[in-house]
């Protein structure tokens, strides 16, 4: 934990982007920056402004933080694209592109698997709704070896009944 003079010391060195319009100052500005900008993935909000105007550039360096799916800016920045869409236009990708798998804030199978071992009133099912479809099975597979309990994976519009 920071002390308050700590905090107070950190807070000199950036600033809190809060506006459209000091997105476009600092993008502006010429000296070198961090921008840190929060959109999953890379599928919406400010962060594609700042790729828009900077991505093409070699001094650019795109540091992606967590999982990033498949069909997402994101994935697509991880897999190496030459060039990448934003706004109904292709840009080239000069940029650095990193990654840091190991900071995503999902968890793991391991994980899940772990937490359900605490659930004391066993689900009648269980939908798995959130992943990618090899990964979705796998995780079933696993629950169902593991607790012996229903599991469904849903596809798209799916409905299901439910009697009271």
């Amino acid at each position: 934990k920071l002390s308050s003079a700590e905090y107070s010391e950190m807070c000199n060195h950036f600033t809190i982007v809060q506006s459209y319009r000091e997105t476009w100052e600092t993008i502006d500005d010429k000296r070198s920056k961090i921008v840190i900008a929060g959109s999953g993935m890379v599928t919406g909000g400010r962060v594609l402004t700042y790729l828009q105007q900077l991505i093409d550039e070699p001094s650019t360096t795109v540091l992606l933080v967590g999982y990033q799916a498949e069909g997402t800016r994101g994935r697509q920045l991880q897999d190496g694209v030459h060039e990448i869409r934003f706004f109904g236009k292709y840009y080239p990708v000069n940029a650095t592109i990193i990654s840091i798998e190991s900071l995503s804030a999902h968890a793991d199978q391991n994980d899940l698997l772990n937490w359900m071992q605490n659930i004391k009133n066993i689900p009648e099912s269980v939908y798995l709704i959130h992943g990618e479809p090899t990964a979705l099975d796998s995780f079933r597979v696993k629950i169902e070896a593991t607790y012996g309990w229903r599991v469904h994976i849903p596809k798209l519009a799916e409905v299901e009944k439910v009697i009271i």
